[in-house]
């Protein structure tokens, strides 16, 4: 059985454990996403940004792209005001002035990092290819270039022409990462070897393979479905004046909590945009041939992981139990009012979804209150949001509420046109129906956490959502012949953090 070392890092105060010997300005990273079949981009790239950000080293932008055409025409990241590009894309083509702009970018000595299927993407845009030196899927076969492997016979790298299509990889398994160059300024260092936790490891991509250096492969057997060969893992390519990091690790939230990912990645976005690495020395109880280390982040300024007591120190009542001042309706015509020292919300036929919100704003925060709602009504509470400039709608992270079995506690993106924010929904019954529910929220820089009589739901970062906003008691609107239903909030607290 894989044994496992676990270790926590603090991420307020960087991984002390991949610790950078500069004290230089932070990097500036712009990391697109947007869409990523089979892969869960909207937790793996808020788990990018802390990664990178906890290091001390790095500042992140996140931009995501569009997914209709229309919308594509007028993607154009401005590329020239980052020293590294991180992607986490494999959606629809960028327009050619984007390419352009994203080859000239990296052909003027630009950085860019290649994570995991961002490998990929692209497949019909010779210089991406050219950028990430092997690629898979998409049609890729062996008019895309040649397989690369490590031999151990020949002791070097060969290449294979034979037909086949390009890009397989078997079940997620733990595996070995062996380093062939131990040189190079990412590899310099670290252990000859080292254990990467439960992930995909990609082979048989193909590519052009041109001024690409190979630092570390790896070999999972074919029981696992995978080819018994070393296939390249991390590789450098240089394209132009550019520097490009190319890691096929980081499947998703548990390969990425792996320290072999880590490591490899905050070393090789560096050398990306700088050409340097200053961490020389890593430990090597994080980086260990005989245990897959995992790095569990502590935040120590990010919020607690337990649920925050609601009888401690600096709640701040803001519902005052007689009437709705402080509070604004925006949006519908359902209607609120006030009995016993509880806002009931109660649904209007044929109205958009309504909101009853606070005047003030609010950034970091912790707030409880309790609620019970009528079967078959949806409803929720809006966080850090706001109002469209154009039509007045609001919107911003929501937490759900719902009868059980149901999404209650997770966030949804209330028209952002994300969606959920929480797309893996394993807890459907915290929320007990036809009672008072407590619910207790806490939203930290980009991470929220919500509990239900005390459980914990939800726990997720959110580079993209909104940092500070109103809150809004939400009564969903309803289709016509239904209804009426009734929401009921009570004991509405905040404590700012």
């Amino acid at each position: 059985m894989l044994a496992r070392l676990i270790l926590a890092v603090a991420a307020t105060f960087g991984f002390s454990v991949l610790s950078f010997a500069t004290a230089a300005a932070p990097l500036k990273v712009l990391i697109i996403d947007g869409f990523n079949p089979y892969h869960d981009w909207q937790k793996t790239t808020p788990e990018l940004t802390a990664i990178l950000e906890g290091s001390g080293r790095f500042e992140v932008t996140v931009m995501t792209a569009p997914q209709d055409e229309e919308a594509m025409r007028q993607f154009r990241p401005d590329f020239d005001k980052f020293d590294v590009f991180v992607s986490n894309y494999n959606g629809l083509a960028w327009t050619e002035q984007t390419q352009q702009a994203f080859e000239k970018y990296i052909a003027a000595g630009g950085g860019f990092v290649s994570v995991h299927a961002a490998d990929n993407a692209f497949p019909q845009w010779p210089e991406y290819n050219r950028m990430i030196g092997l690629g898979g899927w998409g049609g890729r076969n062996e008019k895309s270039g040649p397989y690369v492997r490590w031999n151990d016979q020949k002791q070097r790298f060969v290449r294979d022409l034979s037909p086949g299509k390009g890009g397989a990889h078997g079940k997620r398994v733990p595996f070995l990462v062996i380093c062939r160059d131990m040189d190079h300024p990412i590899t310099r260092g670290l252990p000859s070897s080292f254990l990467q936790i439960d992930d995909e490891l990609y082979s048989k991509l193909r590519g052009p393979a041109e001024n690409m250096h190979i630092l570390a492969t790896a070999q999972q057997d074919p029981s696992t479905g995978g080819t018994g060969l070393h296939e390249p893992v991390l590789m450098t390519i240089h394209y132009g004046n550019g520097r490009v990091f190319h890691t096929t690790l980081g499947h998703d939230l548990t390969a990425m909590s792996g320290a072999a990912f880590q490591v490899t990645l905050l070393r090789g976005t560096e050398w990306a945009a700088t050409g340097q690495v200053s961490g020389d020395i890593v430990d090597a109880k994080v980086l260990s041939a005989d245990e897959a280390v995992v790095l569990v982040k502590t935040d120590a300024a990010d919020g607690k992981d337990e649920a925050p007591a609601i009888d401690g120190e600096g709640w701040v009542t803001i519902f005052n139990g007689k009437d709705t001042t402080g509070w604004t309706q925006k949006n519908g015509t359902a209607t609120y009012r006030i009995e016993d020292g509880v806002v009931v919300g109660k649904t209007a036929e044929g109205s958009p979804n309504s909101f009853l919100c606070t005047e003030k704003s609010y950034g970091d925060f912790e707030l409880t209150f309790e609620v019970m709602v009528d079967p078959g009504l949806n409803s929720g509470v809006q966080i850090r949001s706001g109002t469209k400039e154009d039509t007045g709608r609001v919107y911003g992270p929501q937490v759900e509420i719902e009868t059980a079995p149901g999404e209650s506690g997770y966030v949804y993106g209330e028209a952002t046109g994300r969606g959920w924010l929480s797309p893996n929904q394993d807890t459907k019954d915290a929320y007990k129906n036809d009672q008072w529910n407590r619910y207790v929220i806490r939203a930290k820089g980009d991470r929220i956490q919500t509990w239900i009589n005390g459980t914990l739901v939800e726990d997720l970062r959110d580079a993209e959502s909104r940092r500070e906003g109103f809150i809004g008691l939400q009564v969903h609107g309803i289709k016509k012949g239904t209804g009426p239903y009734e929401v009921r909030w009570r004991d509405i607290r905040v404590r700012e953090l």
